[in-house]
């Protein structure tokens, strides 16, 4: 679909930044959201459980939080 506009390199990479930096935001503020640090589409902040396959809880109160911001924010 990029290729499909017609722009060039410089342009492409433009396009590409914008994009991560738009979907970077998103999956991070999910993230909080999910942490009980945001809210998800409502005013209202709530923290969820997220289990596994096998039933055990995979995280606990703001762990996810600071997961997240390591992976989107203190990439290297």
């Amino acid at each position: 679909m990029v290729d499909s506009l017609g722009v060039d390199s410089s342009e492409t990479s433009t396009l590409y930044q914008i994009l991560d930096g738009a979907l970077t935001d998103a999956l991070y503020t999910v993230l909080l959201g999910l942490d009980g640090e945001a809210s998800i589409g409502n005013n209202n902040q709530q923290m969820y459980k997220l289990f596994d396959e096998a039933g055990n809880e995979l995280t606990k109160r703001g762990e996810i939080e600071g997961y997240a911001w390591e992976y989107f924010h203190n990439r290297k």
